[in-house]
């Protein structure tokens, strides 16, 4: 469903000009991410305006991008009849979202410690099967922990297999942010991947 031949930006700025790596990212923002970044046909056959949330109203920004992705079952509420769409969206939100792309049969296990009884146990052991996301030193995944804007772009650079190696696999005359200047932060290619078409 999504377009991984086209080199898009997916990710913008802030009006300031930073792009915030260490930041949270809202269920809305994610829920439009990946709206954009549909394959033409998959949008315009889903494309619905209809919301199943109280809390998602025909006049907000984020209103088509939701009701979409919710046709399609790739977002979930979290409620039945409410998506809180300016909450910071989780872990374990965000790995299920992307697992839900996935056609293939995994056997959705994972070895991270801290997912007994998780409602997104199997997700995110599929999400982790493909290679799209990895947990913390400890063993751990931390489901319920916010994620933040960098481990966002660098799940989803996965999922689209747009895996810059080094600095020089990035565009010539890119833009870059004020806040995404160390080439030795571990998010430094991510952030440019996911910023630049």
């Amino acid at each position: 469903m999504l377009n991984g031949e086209d080199h898009y930006a997916y990710v913008v700025g802030y009006e300031d000009g930073t792009v915030r790596p260490g930041g949270n990212i809202s269920r809305a923002e994610v829920a439009t991410i990946f709206f954009r970044l549909l394959q033409d046909q998959v949008r315009q056959e889903n494309l619905t305006t209809d919301s199943a949330f109280a809390d998602v109203g025909a006049g907000d920004w984020y209103n088509t991008a939701i009701s979409t992705m919710a046709e399609l079952g790739i977002l979930k509420g979290r409620t039945p009849d409410t998506f809180v769409p300016n909450a910071p969206i989780t872990r374990a939100e965000f790995a299920a979202i992307c697992a839900r792309f996935d056609t293939g049969v995994s056997d959705g296990c994972s070895e991270f410690t801290d997912l007994a009884g998780h409602w997104a146990r199997e997700e995110i052991g599929k999400a982790a099967s493909l290679g799209w996301i990895q947990g913390y030193e400890d063993g751990t995944f931390r489901p319920d922990q916010s994620i933040t804007r960098a481990e966002a772009m660098t799940m989803i650079n996965r999922v689209l297999n747009r895996l810059p190696a080094a600095k020089e696999d990035l565009l010539p005359g890119m833009l870059q942010w004020p806040d995404n200047q160390d080439p030795g932060a571990w998010y430094y290619l991510a952030v440019q991947e996911a910023t630049n078409s």
